[in-house]
C-alpha cells in the first residue's frame, strides 16, 4: 500500500523536524556539560558540533539505506543492519572528531599535543566519544525502528479495513440480480420501453455498487437516489404490493452515510417483511439529525421473527461495516424493533458532512 502524496510529505516534514530537534538537544547537552567543566574552552562547542553533526548525518544515511534495502527484510536482519550501521557511523564520528582535534592542534588553534601524549589523547578522545555516539545512534535506531513498525502496522490495518469494507460494500444480493433480470426479460415482450428503462436502472445500481472511487461514505441524497432505483426494480415483481416513501430534511440529506447502507436495509425489509405479506406493504424511511448524530428509521409492514437466534447476512454486513467505519463512536449502531405489525430498523450514525 502506498502512502498518499500529502501523507508522505507530512511524514517527511515530521522526520526532518524531529531529526533537527533531537540532534540539537544532544548537541546542547554535550556543549553545556563541557561548559560546566573548569577547563572549558570555546573550541569545545566546535568539537561538539562536529561530533553530533557527523552522527546526525550518519543517522540520515542509516535511514536512507533502511528504506531502500531493508524495509522488506525480516526483523532480525533489520536489527543487525541498524546495529552494524550504528557502530560504523559512531566510529566515523569519533574519527572525524579526532582528526579535528589533531588538525586544530597542528595549526596552532589549540595547544599543541606533545608526541609522547598523542597516543593517549587519541585513545581518550576517540574511545569516550565513540561510545557516547554509539549509544545515541542505537537509541535513534530503536526509536526509528519502532516508529517504522507502528506506521507499517497502521498501514496494514488500514489496507485490511479497506479490503473488508470493499468486500462488504460489494455484496449486492445475487438473488435480487437474478429476479431483476428475470423480471426485465418478462417485461421485454409486454413493455419494451419499460424494459429498457429498468435495464438502465439496473446498470446504474451495478455501477454505483462496483465503482472504485475509494469512497466508503456518500451523501444521504446519493444513497436515497440509488434506493429509489432499487425500489423501481423491485416494483416490477411486487407491482402495487410495494409502496415506498421518504421523509428526509434537506440538511440531513447532505450528511455522509456508509455506501449501500440504506439499500441493504431496504432489501432486508422487502425480503423479510413485504415479500411475506400477501397484500404486500409499505416501506417508510424517516431521517432526523441532532447536533452530533444522524438517525435513520426504516419502517416496514411485517413481523420480527424473535425465534431467529442469529441475524441475517444483511444485518451482519451492516453491523460489521459500522464497526469498521466508526470504531471510536459508541453511540453508532443498528437496532430492530417490532410493534403493531411493523418492523422498525433504527440506525444511529455520527453526523458528518
Amino acid at each position: 500500500m502506498k502512502l498518499e502524496p500529502d501523507n508522505e510529505t507530512q511524514h517527511r516534514h515530521a522526520y526532518l523536524i524531529c531529526q533537527l530537534l533531537g540532534w540539537f538537544i544532544l548537541y546542547a547537552a554535550i556543549g553545556f556539560s563541557a561548559w560546566l567543566r573548569p577547563i572549558f574552552t570555546p573550541v569545545e562547542w566546535l568539537y561538539a558540533l562536529v561530533l553530533v553533526g557527523s552522527s546526525a548525518i550518519g543517522s540520515h544515511f542509516i535511514r536512507s539505506g533502511y528504506k531502500k534495502h531493508m524495509r522488506r527484510r525480516i526483523i532480525w536482519q533489520q536489527v543487525i543492519y541498524l546495529g552494524i550501521c550504528s557502530l560504523f557511523f559512531a566510529a566515523i564520528a569519533g574519527t572525524i572528531l579526532l582528526s579535528m582535534v589533531f588538525m586544530l592542534a597542528h595549526f596552532g588553534v589549540t595547544n599543541p599535543i606533545p608526541s609522547s601524549q598523542q597516543l593517549l589523547v587519541a585513545k581518550l578522545v576517540f574511545t569516550g566519544n565513540f561510545f557516547n555516539m554509539l549509544l545515541a545512534l542505537l537509541f535513534w535506531s530503536v526509536l526509528y525502528f519502532s516508529i517504522s513498525k507502528v506506521r507499517q502496522l497502521r498501514q496494514t490495518s488500514k489496507l485490511l479495513k479497506s479490503s473488508q469494507l470493499d468486500a462488504l460494500k460489494n455484496q449486492l444480493n445475487p438473488h435480487f440480480l437474478f429476479n431483476a433480470i428475470n423480471n426485465i426479460r418478462a417485461l421485454i415482450l409486454e413493455d419494451p420501453g419499460g424494459a429498457r428503462e429498468m435495464l438502465a436502472r439496473l446498470a446504474d445500481m451495478l455501477r454505483y455498487s462496483l465503482s472504485k472511487d475509494d469512497k466508503s461514505k456518500v451523501t444521504l441524497s446519493a444513497e436515497l437516489a440509488i434506493v429509489n432505483e432499487y425500489i423501481a426494480l423491485c416494483s416490477i415483481q411486487f407491482e402495487e404490493r410495494l409502496r415506498f416513501s421518504v421523509n428526509a430534511p434537506v440538511r440531513c440529506q447532505q450528511a455522509l452515510v456508509p455506501k449501500l447502507l440504506l439499500q441493504l436495509c431496504v432489501e432486508n425489509a422487502i425480503k423479510h417483511g413485504i415479500s411475506t405479506e400477501v397484500a404486500g406493504g409499505s416501506i417508510d424511511v424517516t431521517v432526523s439529525c441532532s447536533d452530533t448524530m444522524l438517525h435513520i428509521i426504516i419502517s416496514n409492514d411485517g413481523k420480527l421473527d424473535l425465534n431467529v437466534k442469529r441475524p441475517g447476512v444483511g444485518l451482519q454486513n451492516i453491523r460489521q461495516r459500522l464497526t469498521l467505519l466508526y470504531p471510536d463512536c459508541r453511540d453508532t449502531g443498528l437496532a430492530l424493533q417490532s410493534e403493531h405489525n411493523k418492523v422498525k430498523t433504527h440506525i444511529r450514525l455520527p453526523l458528518e458532512f
